[in-house]
């Protein structure tokens, strides 16, 4: 009996208990249920990523473009307020343009001068030109005028001395005579009466020597006289001669006139963009941000009184530069903005010509010896397709970025 009762529980022991073996089969397969959902998520997720390259260090930007006026001025009014929506050309600042528009004014005066000035040198010009060329003809013929009178004047001192030797001659012979008859008379060998024609006869040949004298010495001064006047009409042919030179000096003193008249219409237009510059206008459609400007402040030609946010937006992506290598202007783009977690659509622009930290203000320096090698990032500028109505973007959002490099 007590052999009996101790074989029983010895054989209880022996005897395999009910789905003992099912239940020790079961982790096998759990872990390869557990596994094998691994896998396929696994190649669900290459399947799904393959061909695409993501980051979320993007986010949207824009040209933003600070705001100065051109001109230095007291602040007359602002008109617009900080964040205000703007349009191309609409007024932003304006500067006081009291002293802009008095400069302005001054200078078209002068230019109004410097026009008058150069016409009336023109005109002289003209009048140059044609007493040049008509003083030089007159000159001329005046040259050939007292050439003859002299000729005239030769000939007539000429015919003076010839006159005054025949009447020298003739007062001789009625010299003689009347000596021969004084002689005569004296005899009684003639009368008295004729002794006083031979004495008229004298005094007459007398006087007309006295005449022939003066004929030859008037006739001497008057070719002297002409004399003088050809070398005074030489003289003139002289000065007169260079036309060419005196009408180049008149076109010269015009074209300097001209000159100036360029230069104040230079300095007009100066002013007058000096005083427009005394309003600073929007660049664009955008939005004007940051406004530091107040009415009576002074500002200076190019301080920063504001900044323009433009309505053209577009994505700036920082991605690895293991990511960038299949990358190409055109390729389409997947864009999800944060702040309104929408999927938006794009195509890469362009990509930067060096990597975001080589364009920082101190790029790295890995020539001093501490290199660790860093995964850079290179940015890539994405342009949008085209933004929902009622979805605003503004510059600095944060931005998941997907690019389709297989397409």
């Amino acid at each position: 009996m007590a052999q009996a009762a101790l074989a029983q529980p010895k054989e209880v022991a022996r005897a395999p208990e009910p789905g003992l073996a099912s239940r020790l089969r079961r982790p096998p397969v759990l872990i390869a249920l557990v596994a094998g959902v691994v896998v396929l998520t696994a190649l669900v997720f290459v399947l799904v990523g393959l061909g695409k390259e993501s980051t979320d260090d993007a986010q949207v930007d824009a040209d933003v473009v600070p705001l100065a006026p051109r001109v230095g001025g007291q602040v007359a009014a602002v008109l617009v307020a900080d964040n205000q929506a703007v349009k191309k050309g609409e007024v932003i600042l304006q500067l006081d343009d009291t002293d802009y528009r008095a400069r302005a004014e001054q200078a078209e005066a002068e230019l109004a001068a410097a026009r008058a000035q150069a016409d009336a040198a023109d005109a002289q010009a003209a009048v140059a030109e044609a007493g040049a060329r008509g003083g030089l003809t007159q000159a001329e013929a005046g040259l050939v005028g007292t050439a003859r009178s002299v000729s005239n004047a030769r000939a007539q001192v000429e015919e003076a001395r010839a006159t005054l030797v025949s009447r020298q001659s003739e007062f001789k012979l009625a010299q003689a005579n009347l000596e021969r008859a004084r002689s005569l008379q004296k005899d009684n060998a003639i009368p008295l009466q004729q002794v006083d024609q031979y004495q008229a006869n004298y005094d007459s040949t007398r006087a007309a020597v006295e005449a022939a004298k003066a004929a030859v010495i008037a006739s001497e001064e008057l070719l002297r006289r002409s004399q003088a006047q050809v070398s005074e009409a030489e003289g003139r042919v002289v000065v007169t001669r260079p036309v060419d030179a005196l009408i180049a000096a008149a076109r010269a003193n015009a074209a300097y006139q001209h000159a100036r008249v360029k230069s104040a219409e230079a300095a007009a237009a100066l002013a007058n963009l000096n005083l427009a510059w005394t309003r600073l206008a929007s660049p664009g459609d955008g939005v004007v941000s940051r406004l530091t400007a107040h009415p009576g402040a002074m500002v200076a030609a190019g301080q920063t009184v504001g900044s323009f946010v433009p309505d053209q937006k577009y994505i700036v992506a920082n991605f690895k530069e293991t990511q960038v290598g299949k990358m190409r202007p055109g390729q389409r783009a997947e864009l999800s903005v944060d702040g309104y977690r929408k999927t938006l659509t794009g195509k890469v622009e362009s990509l930067s010509g060096g990597t975001g930290a080589r364009f920082s203000l101190l790029p790295p320096d890995n020539a001093t010896g501490n290199f660790v090698k860093v995964t850079q990032r290179i940015p890539v500028r994405i342009a949008l397709d085209a933004v929902p109505s009622g979805m605003v973007l503004r510059a600095g959002q944060s931005v998941e970025a997907t690019v389709h490099v297989n397409e």
